[in-house]
């Protein structure tokens, strides 16, 4: 699935449920920035940071990556200091 990265304030920011295990991909503007996943199971409530490696929170602008969070669904908020021009979160199994 396309994810849809929205400006909010500072930083550019996209939400996605998933099901399963996932590889991101993200393309964004030049520049060394942050970026973040946080995570929560209910449909309400706090968000939770992830424990994304430290190599991919200032990356130049490609970043590619697969994640796993164990419990499914899954709610996952991702944020970039840097706008994002292309980004496309694949489920195991091919879901796109």
């Amino acid at each position: 699935m396309e994810l849809s990265f929205t400006k909010q304030g500072n930083v550019y920011v996209a939400e996605a449920t998933v099901n399963s295990d996932y590889a991101l991909h993200i393309e964004r503007k030049g520049g060394i920035a942050r970026f973040t996943i946080e995570q929560r199971h209910a449909d309400s409530g706090m968000w939770a940071a992830c424990g994304i490696p430290s190599s991919i929170n200032y990356t130049g602008q490609v970043i590619d990556w697969s994640f796993g969070h164990g419990v499914y669904p899954c709610h996952v908020r991702f944020t970039s200091e840097t706008e994002i021009t292309n980004a496309v979160l694949t489920e195991s199994g091919g879901t796109e």
